[in-house]
């Protein structure tokens, strides 16, 4: 019973071990795993705000370039109001619009500049280029959708009127047309444009939807700050977490949204797969120092209380058994028997002691086929103790006693060696000699004494060579 109530203990304080280190590895990879994840978002909000800076810089950098040339042409228009068209057409073409090697090295050119225009008495006279002059990318700037930017920039006068972008309805481009009125002597003289390629202006700012690290979306009004206008990923504009940045740059008193987002892609992913890998290999590390901890801790206890060469109590374990027995089941009786192997030294001295070791886990053996599950065996050398449970008279304790003497009438077989051992055998009873267990030891080792008085004294135990035995059957038969 004891042995089985072991079993379950081992049982359960492995199950707990497992169950302790998985609980201690789940929230501590929950806790770092938490706090890897600040640490990435925390990076990830540096690089998403530096990002930000450094795009919203550029852009408004290059769109300078748009209200710079405007406001060139602007000037021109003032200080040559009764010039020809033919004059604001070369000017156009040879001061706003010419390429050189240093604007091309240092990415100041015009590529993002579609067409200008100059509209004296807000009807267009001059197109560049030419060939722009009849679409309707150009004739937009009077169409009636555009009149309230017009009368914007006429109550603005000293500011770029920004209207955009715009899809463009034939040619499907995406347009951002931008308008200043010039007045002459305080006299509303009329207004130029400057038409500029949405697309071609984000790859000046070297601007995609999508890079390595960011996702982007751009939003602006197209009409009276209704219908917004997406370029991107509009979802960033709904989302507000760390992974997401968003800022409002003004062009001409026109607003875009800017909104870019650091893509939850492989460069963070492979930290936590690194992450996940080094904490599981940690936890089989630990689940299996875990288990050999409580393996040996149980080893080093099981000396403690069990002999392992035979697996019977030991003494001290048996006498604790034994006590508590005896005052906790006062109706029952018990038998108490001790069992002498005689001469046992010498199998050892003359056979060796692996010789005698098999012949004691032999002797067990044939104790522990006699005994039920409840009896309980102590070894001592080579004297066994025997706690005979629940007997009902001293006639079952002598039939035990029998049973043992006639099992040891049997040869035993020992690396190799083929050995007759006589034992000598002493018992007593709480039914005849109490409820005590120095007077049940003393009752049955009183019997022992008396016993090797009258017993033959070999001085050496009976013994034969197995495989001599084996070969004279072979010869016999």
């Amino acid at each position: 019973m004891i042995k089985i109530a072991r079993t379950y203990y081992k049982k359960i304080t492995y199950l707990l071990v497992f169950a302790l280190t998985s609980a201690i590895f789940f929230f501590a990879t929950l806790y770092l795993s938490n706090t890897f994840v600040g640490v990435v978002d925390e990076k990830n909000h540096a690089i998403g705000v530096e990002r930000m800076i450094n795009l919203s810089n550029e852009m408004v950098k290059d769109y300078d370039i748009i209200f710079k040339h405007t406001n060139q042409l602007a000037n021109f228009v003032k200080e040559h109001p009764d010039s020809q068209d033919e004059d604001y057409f070369d000017f156009i073409k040879s001061t706003l619009m010419p390429r050189d090697l240093t604007s091309f090295f240092n990415r100041k050119n015009t590529d993002f500049v579609f067409a200008y225009v100059v509209a004296r008495d807000d009807m267009i006279s001059v197109t560049y280029p030419s060939t722009k002059k009849d679409t309707s990318d150009i004739t937009y700037f009077n169409d009636n959708a555009s009149q309230y930017y017009l009368k914007f920039a006429k109550e603005n006068p000293n500011d770029i009127i920004v209207q955009g972008p715009l899809i463009s309805p034939r040619s499907h481009q995406v347009l951002v047309y931008n308008r200043k009125a010039i007045y002459i002597d305080g006299k509303y003289w009329g207004y130029i444009g400057l038409c500029a390629d949405f697309y071609k202006f984000l790859e000046c700012v070297r601007l995609n939807v999508e890079d390595e690290l960011f996702v982007y979306a751009i939003r602006s009004s197209v009409y009276k700050s209704g219908n917004d206008f997406i370029w991107g990923d509009n979802k960033l504009f709904k989302r507000r977490g760390q992974f997401t940045r968003q800022k409002s740059l003004f062009f001409g008193k026109q607003r875009w949204d800017l909104a870019i987002r650091v893509k939850e892609g492989n460069f963070a992913s492979r930290y936590f797969q690194v992450f996940y890998v080094v904490m599981f290999s940690l936890y089989v590390i630990a689940v299996t120092f875990g288990m050999l901890f409580v393996r040996n801790i149980f080893s080093l206890s099981q000396v403690k209380t069990v002999d392992l060469l035979t697996g019977t109590v030991n003494h001290t374990g048996f006498v604790e058994i034994v006590k508590k027995k005896l005052e906790n089941n006062k109706r029952k009786e018990y038998g108490f028997i001790i069992v002498e192997l005689l001469h046992f030294k010498q199998v050892n001295n003359i056979f060796g002691f692996k010789t005698g070791d098999e012949m004691l886990i032999e002797v067990t053996k044939r104790i522990r086929s006699i005994l039920n599950y409840n009896d309980k065996i102590c070894r001592l050398g080579a004297e066994y103790s025997i706690f005979v449970d629940n007997i009902k008279t001293v006639v079952d304790l002598e039939r035990v006693c029998a049973e043992i003497e006639k099992a040891m009438e049997d040869t035993f077989y020992a690396n190799g060696y083929a050995v007759k051992q006589n034992i000598l055998l002493g018992y007593a009873s709480t039914i005849e000699n109490g409820r005590e267990i120095k007077t049940l030891t003393h009752t049955a080792n009183t019997m022992l004494d008396d016993k090797r008085k009258d017993a033959v004294m070999f001085k050496t135990p009976v013994a034969f060579d197995q495989n001599e035995i084996l070969g004279d059957n072979n010869q016999a038969s």
